[in-house]
Parts: C-alpha cells; structure tokens; sequence
C-alpha cells in the first residue's frame, strides 16, 4: 500500500512539473477489461520558432520547427498544443484541419515572453489563418494581419478564416485573445465573402456548434469586424447552433462590426463596436447596414457598446442606414436587444427593415441608452421602413432612455406614407427640443415621457416634464460611463410606467424590475 502511495505521489508531482507528457482518460466498465495503459492517452506539446527546424522533432523549444508549411502538413490529435514563439513573425497561411474532443481540445497558442506571434497574410491566399473541418479546438493569442501594397478592387480578404466544407456538426471551436488588424480586402461584390474574423459553411448541412468568439481586438479591417455567415439562405435545421460573441472590441471596419447570418441561439454580449464605415480605403461603400446586428434564430444583444457608426452610402442609399442595430428582412424566430449603450451613431439607434420574414415571432428592445445617435442624417434615431400590405410585426420598445441635444425622430423612410402595424413604443423617455413622431395611426405610444419637445399626440397616457436624470447627456467612451441617466429621487417617472410582462427583471444598470408593480419609465429603475 505503501509503494502503491508512493508512486502516486510521484505521478502527480511529474504531471504538475511537466515531466510527464499524458493526459488521463476515465475507464468505464462499458469499455472492457481494464488495464493500467487504458488511462494514459499520450498527448504532445509543439513549439515553432521562426529560427527553428522542420527537421526537427517540434517537441521542445530547443527542437522548435521553423515554418508555417511545416505547421500546416501535421494532423494533431486530441490534447495537442502547438505554441508559437512571442516576439516571431510568419508571412502566409496557418492551416488547421485537425480535431480535438470534448475532454482534450486542441490548441494553438503562444510560448515565451513577449508580443504576441505574428501571422501576415500574402496576396495569394483569402486568409491569413484557415480553420477547417475543426472540433473543439482553441486558436488564442496571435497578432492575426493580411495588408497590400496594392488594393485593386474585389479582393477578398479576411485574418482568421473558420470554414466547413463537410457536412455533419462540428462543435466546440474558439477563438479568443487574438489581435486582427489591417485587413485590406475590397469589400464593394465581396463584402459577403471577408472579415477580420470570418465564420462560415460551404456545406448545406453542415454546421458550428458551441461556437465561441471572446476577447479578441480587431482594427481597420475593409469589410466587416466578425462576420457569420455570407448571406445566403440556409436551412435553419442546419445553422450554426449556440453561438457566443462576448468582450471583442471591433475599431474601424469598412462595413458593420458585428454581424451574423445562419445562426440561432445566438448570444452578441459585453462588446465594442466603434466606427464602422470608417476604414474603407477610399472606396465609396453601397450599404453600411448597422454597427451590429444579424438575421439569426432567436438572438440576444445586450450589454454592447456601438457608437460613430459613419454615414457613408452615396446615392440613392444616402438616407438610409448606419444606426446601432437593426432588425433586418429575413430575421426567424426572435430578436431582443437590452441593456446596450448607443451613442453618436450617424443613422439613429434602431434600423427596422419593414419585414422580418414568416419565420420572424417578435423584436424586443428594453433597457437601452441612447445619447445623440442621428445627428449625421436629420436627427433620426429610428429609421422605419413600412410593412408590406399592412402587416403585424410585433416589435417592442420599453424602458429606453433616448436623449439628443437637437433632435429625436421616430421617422418613416416612406415619407410619410408607410405602415408600420405591431409597432409599440411604452415607458420610454424622449429627451430633446424636438420630437418627431411619425405614423401615430399604426404605432402604439403609451406612458413615455416627454421633454422638454412635444409628446406624441397619440399618447394618452403621457408625462411631460423634467425627468430629473441625474447628468443627461454626460456619457462618455465606455458603457460604466452612464451614471447621469440615473434619476433624482424626486423624478416624475418613478413606478409611472405601465406593466410589462417578460420584462427581464432588472434595468441597465442591474436594479431588479417588478413583474407586479408599474415601473420607472426609461432605462433606470428607482435605486
């Protein structure tokens, strides 16, 4: 028993020092006869160092191999890392084709001291990294580029490229802690097909599962930030399912930060997504939709930062477009979009296309700041395109707080003459010298507040006066900045609003909701 102890002992200090290169696998008795070697699943540690070796064995730092070619012929196994050197540079493509499993993942990651491997991207190539055919694998820690010299038009290009061309469900990929910048492709035919992170399948039934994007930076990439998907129609059976992009900050993309297509249960949370439209290399964009939005199944946006969305469309689209968010044509299942920070955005805040689609059940949008967003185009905050042949979309605006120093404008893009049935704006404050208010025989206003500008005349039910928020108007860069939309204690909103049931039960700033109870109108519950 004593030796038994012993030998232990001495496993475990050698797994903890990393003497001992193997991972352990549970035997069940479903498996057979047990053996000691059915527990030990051997697994490897690569390094590559760009003054290694490929003919060397890649297992140490002192035998790292030197080239992405070498990287892209080996087939891992499960439990494998391969670590690039900080400090060392790559020009090319990183090709990754092998799976891990559910208990050893495979990763690529980093080793040393320093600034983060680098991979540029070549002309030759669509992407700097290509993840192909993957499951659960983690690809962390990389400075990911693909620039030119020479930008003629139409080229695609994307930094980390995750991509299916086998059908079946591939679960368990992540992407995080990667820097991806400078991605020069021409988005104006392409923009479907490139982003500094692009997700997609080019197999009909195949798709990501248990997909997670978090806490990567991406700058000035000429199409979108993080896209999902190309646009195309899909079956819902087979689109990406679980889906989790969280704390990315995106800076400077051609078109929209963040955007997602043939996902459901889709999860967009805690990102930043600052000037879209502003890095478009001197080429007139046709359509900069939103800063972040998707046509997925059932999707969640909250807790985001989206500000200095750029109006850049030429005509005819100058008048449309480049809010915060959107619900979009061909949108299934539902969409909610709670607990963001909006601001400075040249289109408005909120963009609805007119037609979700059969598919689509309902839009929320509940607890949101927005601060000056319009001021590029006629002081717009919400940009409504009318429903064909007077059909019901029921989309929900409640507890909002909406503030302009000029101007909030609930505005048809018909001029006047769409419909806009299932449309209904209640317990929101409108903050500004003027407000517009457009289709009030189709839109439903009840119990918003208004000030200091006129109230919608449908509204019966409304308050007019001084909300008494602490500091209107004060946010700044970050959404911990928002402190002033908090209310005086002697504020007319407080439990002035009407009942909303399913209201999430907590504000913006995480104060719980009554499900029983009238609450405070806008986006701030009484502390």
């Amino acid at each position: 028993m004593k030796n038994t102890k012993k030998t232990f002992l001495l496993g475990m200090m050698l797994l903890q020092t990393g003497l001992l290169s193997s991972c352990y696998k549970k035997w069940t008795p479903g498996d057979g006869p047990h053996h000691p070697s059915d527990n030990v699943v051997t697994t490897n540690r690569y390094y590559v160092d760009s003054n290694g070796s490929d003919s060397a064995n890649g297992l140490s730092p002192a035998t790292a191999w030197k080239t992405l070619s070498k990287v892209n012929t080996v087939t891992f196994q499960p439990g494998d890392s391969v670590l690039f050197k900080r400090g060392d540079a790559w020009t090319g493509t990183l090709v990754i084709k092998s799976s891990g499993t559910v208990d050893a993942r495979i990763t690529f990651g980093a080793y040393g001291s320093g600034e983060k491997p680098r991979i540029t991207g070549n002309n030759s190539t669509l992407s700097a990294v290509l993840i192909q055919d993957a499951r659960y694998l983690t690809f962390e820690n990389f400075d990911v580029s693909h620039p030119r010299a020479v930008r003629p038009p139409d080229m695609a290009l994307c930094g980390i490229y995750v991509a299916l061309a086998t059908a079946g469900v591939y679960p368990g990929i992540t992407i995080k802690n990667n820097d991806i910048h400078d991605v020069e492709g021409m988005p104006i035919t392409n923009r479907h097909m490139q982003g500094g992170i692009f997700v997609r399948s080019n197999a009909t039934q195949g798709y990501f599962d248990s997909l997670l994007i978090e806490g990567n930076q991406l700058r000035r990439c000429s199409s979108r930030g993080i896209l999902m998907g190309d646009g195309s129609n899909k079956d819902t059976t087979f689109y990406n399912n679980h889906v989790v992009i969280r704390q990315n900050v995106i800076d400077s993309s051609a078109l929209e930060g963040i955007i997602v297509y043939t996902a459901k249960n889709v999860m967009i949370e805690h990102n930043r997504v600052l000037n879209a439209g502003a890095y478009t290399l001197g080429v007139n964009m046709n359509i900069v939709l939103a800063g972040l939005w998707g046509r997925g199944k059932d999707m969640t946006i909250q807790y985001n930062e989206v500000a200095y969305t750029r109006l850049t469309n030429p005509v005819p689209y100058s008048s449309m477009d480049s809010e915060a968010f959107d619900i979009d044509l061909s949108s299934p299942g539902y969409t909610i979009i709670q607990y963001n920070y909006s601001h400075d955005n040249a289109g408005g805040f909120f963009l609805h296309m007119g037609d979700p689609g059969p598919d689509f059940t309902y839009g929320i949008l509940r607890y949101n700041i927005s601060q000056n967003d319009g001021n590029g185009f006629n002081y717009r905050t919400f940009e409504l395109h009318g429903h064909p042949n007077g059909k019901t979309v029921p989309i929900y605006f409640y507890n909002n707080t909406l503030y302009n120093d000029t101007m909030i404008g609930v505005l048809d893009r018909a001029g006047g003459t769409g419909v806009h049935p299932g449309l209904a704006f209640r317990n929101n404050i409108f903050y500004a010298p003027k407000l517009q208010f457009d289709d009030q025989a189709n839109i439903v206003y009840q119990h918003n507040l208004y000030y200091p500008g006129a109230k919608a005349a449908i509204d019966s039910s409304a308050l007019q006066g001084n909300p008494l928020l602490i500091a209107a108007g004060t946010g700044g860069s970050g959404i911990n900045t928002l402190s002033g939309y908090k209310l005086s204690p002697a504020s007319p909103a407080i439990h002035a609003g009407t009942l909303i049931s399913n209201n999430g039960g907590k504000d913006f700033f995480g104060l719980p909701v009554s499900g029983s109870s009238p609450p405070t109108i806008g986006a701030a519950e009484k502390e």
